[in-house]
């Protein structure tokens, strides 16, 4: 993993208090929210913790849920900022 990409997944885990953005379960995997022809690329805000159901969950309908975690993300973001 490069280190760019390191600094990135512990800036979302800490965002998330190291919790599944769904159910809060402490068991994740970072999933890339952007993905495919959009390129796999991994930045704030294009990567968020799941555990493994929602994960599952996420990738068996692509096309609904990457607007839920685009808002989500993004909602999550702004909130630290403020």
């Amino acid at each position: 993993m490069v280190k760019a990409e390191k600094e990135v997944y512990e800036k979302t885990y800490e965002l998330y208090s190291g919790c599944c953005a769904f159910c809060g379960s402490p068991y994740i995997e970072m999933h890339h929210i952007r993905y495919g022809a959009c390129g796999r690329k991994t930045y704030l805000g294009n990567v968020i913790p799941l555990c493994s159901k929602h994960h599952k969950e996420v990738h068996s309908n692509k096309k609904k849920w990457q607007p839920v975690l685009i808002d989500m993300i993004n909602k999550k973001l702004e909130g630290n900022n403020e």
